[in-house]
């Protein structure tokens, strides 16, 4: 039903669009004459809004915090023997097993010693997107709109991920986060010197190797530029197709009533495929984003030699940690005395 409410303006555009949430601005400056929409100038004014996309940025970081204030309840040791280290709850194992999973399989191979130090990092940025796109799947407007009828209500809610100026705002972290663990690991000598493929020893080289290391740092840049455009299309496109798929109805019943409970009938059907589709794609998105940042953190911070060095400490038989067997406190991940 929320679904079908969510068409009622017979307009996808408007679905995925960030809407006020008040009438007046609570900060407005001049800044000179003119409006600039995309800035929020007008008349040469610059006005602050919540906007529902902000309102969702800032639920879910609350979300995360909660949660996760909850899993480290149930993980911290309690009591005596082994039980003490095992996490308690389906939730708690469920986020358990997912953190595991970011550290070990998408982090470690990549960052190899330096996983521990920066995994709380890599797991915010995660658990944050997941958390973001998750919730913008819940029609939160829509509901109140169903039980209220309040129009006004209708664009509360909404994907905060589906918003360029959020994913800007992550990619510009990721962007820091690069070059803070690469200069803190290499050195800021190393680090800004290493953009440069061919070395710099060579002077009849240098023809080549400046204009290489301009297009190094300019790699640098569009890779995290992708980053917040890759989050915005594929999280704006899912809710679009769904809006539009949805607005079928309306168009169907504008000719008939029966046309139209006709067509309805399939959009549900296809709705809640799609539905599943893009709760998949909240997690593939969330994951990717998460993935790529980590890949880009170690091609600054780690060398390539001291991956090959790793690589027998994470062999099937090494992974078989018999430490684990002598000290409990491994046995879970999250476990800190």
């Amino acid at each position: 039903m929320p679904l079908l409410v969510a068409s009622a303006d017979h307009s996808p555009i408007t679905h995925v669009l960030p809407h006020r949430l008040h009438e007046n601005p609570i900060v407005h400056v001049p800044v000179g004459d003119g409006d600039i929409p995309a800035l929020h100038v007008f008349d040469g004014r610059y006005e602050f809004f919540i906007t529902n996309h902000l309102m969702m940025s800032l639920v879910g970081a609350v979300t995360v915090l909660l949660v996760f204030a909850h899993v480290a309840s149930r993980v911290r040791a309690k009591g005596q023997g082994l039980e003490a280290f095992k996490t308690r709850g389906r939730v708690a194992q469920l986020f358990e097993t997912m953190c595991s999973f970011i550290r070990d399989e998408v982090a470690r191979p990549n960052l190899g010693h330096l996983t521990d130090k920066y995994i709380y990092y890599i797991w915010t940025i995660f658990f944050f997107v997941l958390f973001c796109n998750v919730i913008g799947l819940v029609p939160i407007g829509y509901i109140l709109y169903s039980f209220t009828g309040s129009q006004s209500l209708s664009h509360w809610g909404g994907t905060a991920t589906g918003n360029l100026s959020l994913n800007a705002v992550l990619a510009l972290g990721s962007f820091f986060a690069i070059l803070f663990i690469g200069i803190r690991e290499t050195g800021v000598k190393a680090f800004f010197l290493h953009f440069n493929p061919i070395g710099w020893n060579d002077p009849k080289m240098l023809l080549i190797g400046i204009p290489l290391y301009a297009l190094e740092w300019l790699g640098l840049i569009i890779k995290c530029v992708v980053l917040a455009m890759r989050l915005f299309g594929t999280m704006m496109a899912g809710h679009l197709v769904i809006a539009a798929f949805v607005g079928l109805v309306f168009t169907a019943a504008e000719f008939s009533h029966a046309l139209g409970y006709g067509v309805g009938l399939s959009v549900i059907g296809g709705g809640i495929v799609l539905t599943l589709l893009e709760l998949f794609i909240c997690f593939l998105q969330a994951f990717i984003f998460t993935f790529l940042t980590v890949l880009f953190i170690a091609m600054t911070a780690v060398h390539h030699d001291e991956h090959h060095e790793e690589d027998h400490l994470l062999n099937d038989e090494n992974q078989m940690d018999m430490d684990k067997l002598i000290d409990p406190k491994r046995l879970g991940p999250l476990v800190h005395e």
